[in-house]
């Protein structure tokens, strides 16, 4: 763990002082809550010790800290026994396996790194421990990580109450099967979406009217804005899939996913995040009986009086139908929003000062046309997802936010996920993950196609610096289907 601080002095362990679930101290102990808690404090204090030592003050202070909450959910747990394991990239706590986000999913890592050092997968924690057996236990953990030290891993370490499963920290077999089955549940949710969206078009059409029953989808966001927090990869992967005829329905649900993922990214809640995708969702229904849905980049536009009158008229068709809640209000917004430049100086009713469009509004319409370029509607030309990313990059600032823009590429990458790609050594690939922010954007993590050799080559390693991304390969040139091998990783 590298060494920082904030300009106070105290250390910065990326994350605020750890609080206990509020759901704890009840019956029922919620493991995913509990769990996440405990890395996290696990973390912080590791954090502290390494940054100090682990008899400063500091460590001391945050294992007081840690050590109530830690006692009193350990008494709801049968066994008396908090255990934690980690495989990989996976990380159980009692058994069950954590969803943790991004930031959560980097601090494991660190963790992964300080174990494989170590050389152990998992660790149980008696309810009879004591705070000195823990620091007992932190400055074992401390010597076997620092690789400068003869002593190599923890085998020789006893420690009361503190069991140690010694080994390398990397998933088994199964545990590999079962990360496939997880991508196999994210595709099963993404087509259920189709599916349900699909049908209720059916039904708007029939009866001409915006006032249909979404209860179904609005849980299936709902479940996509929680997978959003781990499985955004697999995710991303089956949107330029195709993996349904491209219509107004794959569309809806696409634009949905992708708007959802840039709320997500920009921080906000995750309840926001779903409103966010319903709001696609409603934006056409409302197209379906007639009300517009402006795409920034395609429509022309009327003079400033003819668009705010017709923006009026669609608003005022759809007072009827809104039930006065944050997604009505996000769908007026952009009833009311469409046509109007992303940033200019115009006439009435926008003429007292220079406008920007409503955050909600930006991300609909960055992403909606990039939806409408990979699926080929709308009179877009079908694209791969590299040049899509290349046509909304080359209107930055003009028609489309260009911070959203950016935050869309370094999301995405220059080669999305499920791009397929040809090698300077002559293989061809799909892209399974893209770089590190921080890292070179060219190259991203990719699995080959062939059969025999599916292996996965991450780009950004060193070992691979030789092998680069020659072109990009459209999927009919490919001879067999990416996404067998895409939802394979």
């Amino acid at each position: 763990m590298s060494d920082q601080s904030t300009q106070q002095g105290e250390p910065d362990t990326g994350a605020p002082q750890s609080q206990m679930p509020g759901g704890l101290g009840q019956d029922d102990i919620d493991m995913q809550e509990f769990g996440r808690y405990f890395i996290d404090s696990l973390y912080r204090i590791l954090k502290v010790a390494s940054i100090y030592s682990v008899d400063h003050n500091q460590t001391h202070e945050a294992i007081e800290e840690f050590m109530p909450s830690f006692q009193k959910s350990v008494r709801q747990v049968d066994t008396g026994v908090i255990s934690v394991t980690i495989r990989g990239e996976l990380c159980s706590v009692n058994g069950e396996t954590l969803r943790l986000r991004r930031r959560e999913q980097e601090r494991l890592a660190e963790l992964h790194g300080i174990f494989e050092a170590a050389h152990i997968r998992g660790i149980a924690f008696d309810a009879a421990m004591t705070p000195e057996q823990l620091v007992e236990f932190l400055r074992a953990l401390n010597e076997a990580a620092d690789r400068r030290t003869e002593q190599q891993g923890m085998e020789h370490v006893e420690i009361p109450n503190i069991d140690l499963n010694h080994g390398e920290p990397s998933q088994t077999i199964m545990e590999a099967v079962a990360r496939v089955n997880k991508a196999m549940y994210v595709a099963h949710i993404y087509i259920r979406g189709l599916v349900k969206v699909q049908n209720m078009h059916e039904q708007v059409r029939e009866q001409n009217s915006p006032d249909v029953p979404t209860g179904v989808v609005r849980r299936i966001l709902q479940t996509i804005s929680e997978l959003l927090v781990d499985e955004d990869f697999t995710i991303l992967g089956l949107l330029p899939m195709r993996l349904v005829a491209p219509d107004v329905s794959s569309h809806s649900v696409n634009t949905a996913i992708y708007a959802m993922l840039l709320a997500d990214r920009l921080g906000l809640e995750q309840q926001t995040v779903a409103y966010i995708g319903m709001t696609a969702i409603y934006q056409d229904i409302d197209r379906l009986v007639g009300i517009s849905v402006g795409h920034r980049d395609r429509d022309p536009g009327l003079d400033t009086h003819r668009q705010f009158s017709a923006n009026m008229r669609d608003v005022a068709q759809m007072l009827e139908h809104l039930g006065g809640d944050v997604v009505s209000t996000l769908r007026i917004l952009l009833t009311y929003e469409r046509g109007c430049p992303y940033e200019e100086e115009v006439g009435r009713p926008f003429y007292r000062k220079k406008r920007h469009l409503h955050l909600v509004s930006r991300i609909m319409d960055l992403c909606r046309t990039y939806d409408l370029l990979i699926q080929g509607l709308q009179g877009y030309k079908a694209r791969r997802p590299d040049l899509a990313i290349q046509y909304v990059k080359s209107r930055a600032g003009d028609v489309f936010d260009p911070h959203l823009v950016d935050l869309l590429v370094s999301t995405l990458g220059l080669y999305p996920v499920g791009t397929t790609v040809e090698l300077t050594s002559g293989e061809r690939a799909v892209v399974i993950r893209t770089p590190d922010p921080s890292a070179d954007p060219q190259r991203p993590a990719v699995r080959l196609m062939d059969h025999n050799n599916a292996m996965v080559i991450d780009l950004s390693e060193e070992q691979y610096q030789n092998i680069e991304i020659a072109r990009s390969i459209e999927i009919e040139d490919m001879g067999n289907d990416p996404s067998q091998v895409f939802l394979l990783t």
